[in-house]
């Protein structure tokens, strides 16, 4: 499953494609591809959804990659989220 985010850095809106590469019943891996390189990000929303725990926030971890500031990673996680929940 592939799909199209925007988020806004500095006043800028940027767009990239993410691409889901991994799912079983406990995780899920995306993986966001951008001009200069790529992140995989993994949730445990799989294990929550699957207990009926449908509000609990899962945890993001970045697993491959790098980000030029940290606080990067929940703009990508607060799109991918908006994406997925609907």
């Amino acid at each position: 499953m592939a799909f199209p985010i925007r988020i806004e850095i500095d006043r800028r809106y940027l767009h990239y494609q993410v691409e889901k590469i991994y799912d079983d019943g406990r995780i899920e891996r995306y993986q966001i591809n951008g001009k200069n390189g790529s992140i995989i990000l993994e949730s445990n929303r799989p294990l929550f959804r699957n207990r009926g725990l449908k509000k609990k926030r899962p945890e993001w971890n970045m697993i491959q990659g790098e980000l030029k500031y940290r606080n990067y990673l929940w703009l990508f996680v607060d799109a991918i989220m908006d994406v997925v929940d609907k």
